[in-house]
């Protein structure tokens, strides 16, 4: 009697071993975060790999912004090319020099009825989008510029902390108050990326252009228009500021970030994503503010340009593998997940929902008024803010940089450096697109967390 039984279980077992196992549609995600926004970021990526089985990301570190794109426009139309890509904006055209690199995310997004994707907010997403409001690249570290200051210097120094400046007189009145009562006689005020915060964004702040044909946005040919009467007078403000030693000038990166973080100065021009850094190590009660304005130039500023990375989705990949990286975005767009990265990174929010709970949060309680930033970044803004789209930008923004050094050492007066900046950067625009080569291995420092 128990053979029939027997031979039953054994049916049974061979039943189940002959039921198809599906493997995980694998799909590779190289990108150049690092610090609190590298680890967020390899955080969700293991809750995504955790929470469904359909789809696996393997999360690549592959060194800084250029040395991304750059390995990624050499890895085109290969097998070792990755899914998804982390783009910078300013070094965009590097991956779109290859022809075919990439795909556009409008044609990839819909493959995944994912509700929140109706739901972008447009000033966080314009920069990554084509003249016909296609959606080429998918926004997710994306930036405005704020300024932070040391809540309790303020406190301190008989400054209220609840009143940071609205405009750049206001602020040179509140630099002259903490120097003159003893607050870091060198460094009251320092800036972080002054390409994109004091020539392209107080173009933009201000409703103007940057370069012609809407800062490159409507074709090709633009040329540089920044060496004008409102750019001239605020280098010519900054160059005295920093005579007066009310500025300090450390680098045109984000070396500027350590120096306020630290407590060496106390107030800091910067993107909105280096608020998670800096509260992950200061020691001090950190304000937030818009970017001051001039009145005279804007009686109420328009809106500033985001600024920041987007993913790319490289081309001749499998329906599948396409479908995977909707499903990955999907995931990154849903409502608790956005919301969790613009709350610990200091990104704007991607979308609507994101920014209801950031704003109703505690999130921001460690960083007073950085709700309010967020909120006004969402607002709508002009034809100027949809972003920037010039060849070799980043040439461009280094042709800037060497010019304003000179202002700042003295060398140059403001008006004949932006008049160089602007010929020295109208020429790098009509160079030859760099040809990108694959990499020698990177010395940059991986970020603590790697997820395979």
């Amino acid at each position: 009697m128990r053979l029939p039984v027997l031979a039953r279980l054994a049916g049974l077992v061979l039943g189940l071993c002959s039921v198809p196992v599906f493997a995980a549609t694998e799909i590779v995600v190289w990108h150049a975060m690092n610090g609190v926004a590298g680890e967020t970021f390899a955080d969700l990526v293991n809750r995504f790999n955790t929470e469904q089985k359909a789809v696996h990301v393997t999360l690549e570190y592959k060194g800084d912004a250029k040395v991304t794109v750059d390995a990624a426009a050499a890895a085109a139309h290969t097998a070792q090319a990755p899914d998804l890509v982390e783009v910078q904006d300013e070094v965009t055209e590097r991956l779109l020099a290859v022809p075919g690199a990439v795909r556009p995310m409008y044609e990839i997004l819909p493959l995944v009825k994912s509700p929140d994707f109706n739901f972008l907010i447009p000033s966080s997403v314009s920069f990554m989008k084509d003249a016909k409001g296609r959606l080429y690249g998918f926004p997710y570290r994306a930036s405005v510029p704020v300024l932070l200051y040391n809540r309790d210097a303020y406190q301190k120094y008989g400054l209220d902390p609840d009143q940071p400046p609205r405009t750049w007189h206001d602020l040179q009145n509140q630099l002259v108050t903490l120097q003159a009562q003893g607050y870091g006689y060198s460094c009251a005020y320092t800036t972080s990326e002054q390409s994109w915060i004091h020539v392209e964004n107080l173009a933009t702040w201000h409703g103007e252009s940057f370069a012609s044909k809407n800062n490159g946005l409507e074709g090709s040919g633009a040329v540089l228009t920044f060496n004008d009467l409102l750019h001239v007078r605020h280098i010519a403000i900054l160059e005295s500021w920093s005579k007066a030693k009310l500025f300090q000038y450390f680098g045109h990166e984000r070396e500027a970030d350590e120096k306020f973080t630290s407590g060496e100065c106390a107030t800091l021009t910067t993107g909105s994503d280096a608020l998670g850094e800096v509260l992950a190590h200061a020691t001090f009660k950190v304000g937030v503010a818009p970017m001051p304005f001039y009145e005279e130039g804007a009686h109420q500023p328009s809106n500033t340009l985001v600024n920041g990375s987007a993913f790319w989705a490289m081309a001749g990949k499998k329906p599948d593998e396409y479908k995977a990286d909707a499903e990955f975005l999907a995931f990154l767009a849903t409502p608790v997940v956005a919301a969790e990265w613009t709350q610990k990174t200091g990104a704007l929010p991607l979308t609507t929902a994101a920014l209801r709970a950031s704003a109703n949060s505690t999130a921001y309680a460690s960083a007073p008024g950085m709700a309010g930033v967020m909120e006004l970044a969402a607002l709508p803004g002009g034809s100027a803010a949809r972003g920037v789209r010039l060849p070799n930008f980043d040439k461009v923004r280094d042709a800037i940089d060497a010019e304003l050094e000179t202002v700042w050492a003295g060398q140059k007066p403001a008006k004949e450096a932006l008049d160089d900046a602007v010929r020295e950067g109208d020429l790098a625009m009509h160079a030859p697109v760099p040809q990108a080569k694959a990499p020698a291995k990177s010395g940059e420092k991986k970020p603590a967390k790697k997820v395979t």
